[in-house]
């Protein structure tokens, strides 16, 4: 009885083995799962307006480079971030999109046996208020996986999707430092003007400097603006105590070195501000003068400015 039971689950797991091997995906050549692209195109671009937010859906497929298969296979989508320097040393800047921006909603997909094509990938993008102005967005895709397998089967070319970025609802102030000021009063800093609160906090020219006084700044990243605003600080109860500019000059940069002038514009404050019309211009930095003011308190030559922005 025991010989009877040791040969049925000898024969069971045989069963087993062989059930086992026929449900395996067929064994497929290295690299012959590829991306549904044309040959030689490595990127799909497109504009993106980054006015407001919307659902926006991207779409891939893989395919068998050969005849279709006689099985079922699975094939795994991934974004692969390290692609980024390949892609800025073959086609120039470029930054990584926020994962924050899209979602991989559906990165496995089938190849059904006798197919050639797979079921659509699908990856879903939206925040787009979120993203910076007139700045290309990188997404490289890669064929992670063939049936669980990470090398071999797979194609290792990379698909990148191209973003670019135009005129925004406003200009982020983000990444924004002082590049130079001509002086500072106490502990009023320069850097108050980017601190997005434009009623209360202020940078102030020493009151023993007389004018011009100046304030630069470096956007780090090349801005395009067609105006100038900036504020004067609520607590100068406005025209009453002084303190603010009657004559300003505008001057843009590329490198912090060399400077063109976009204007001298008259004082003409309104609701403790100024909109400046430079027209548009493409910068990286940005020098704000007094060249004139009105005295503070009647006594001092200084100026109190509370915030700088740009208009796209």
């Amino acid at each position: 009885m025991r010989n009877i039971h040791i040969f049925l689950i000898f024969t069971f797991v045989v069963w087993l083995t062989a059930c086992s091997k026929n449900n395996s995906p067929a064994h497929l050549p290295e690299g012959s799962v590829i991306f549904q692209q044309a040959a030689g195109k490595d990127t799909i671009e497109m504009p993106l307006s980054i006015l407001k937010d919307s659902a926006i859906v991207v779409e891939l497929r893989a395919m068998l480079a050969n005849t279709g298969s006689g099985s079922d296979h699975w094939v795994n989508f991934a974004v692969d971030s390290t692609k980024i320097t390949d892609y800025r040393s073959r086609f120039g800047e470029g930054s990584l999109m926020p994962t924050t921006s899209y979602l991989f909603y559906k990165p496995t997909v089938r190849i059904s046996a006798g197919e050639t094509l797979s079921e659509i990938a699908q990856i879903n993008f939206g925040l787009q208020t979120k993203l910076k102005e007139y700045t290309t967005y990188v997404v490289p895709v890669v064929i992670q996986s063939v049936d669980g397998k990470v090398e071999g089967v797979a194609t290792e070319r990379v698909v990148y999707l191209v973003f670019k970025t135009g005129k925004p609802l406003f200009i982020n102030k983000d990444s924004w430092t002082i590049a130079g000021v001509s002086s500072v009063y106490a502990t009023l800093a320069a850097a108050n003007i980017l601190d997005n609160n434009n009623l209360s906090t202020y940078w102030a020219s020493n009151i023993t400097e007389s004018m011009p006084q100046w304030i630069a700044i470096n956007f780090n990243r090349t801005i395009t603006f067609t105006a100038v605003n900036y504020y004067i600080p609520t607590a100068l109860n406005y025209p009453t105590q002084g303190g603010y500019p009657t004559s300003i000059q505008i001057e843009t940069s590329m490198d912090g070195a060399s400077w063109t002038s976009n204007g001298i514009f008259a004082g003409a404050i309104t609701s403790n501000m100024q909109t400046l019309e430079t027209g548009e211009i493409t910068a990286r930095y940005l020098r704000f003068t007094s060249l004139a003011s009105v005295k503070y308190i009647s006594a001092y030559d200084a100026i109190f400015i509370s915030g700088i922005s740009l208009v796209p």
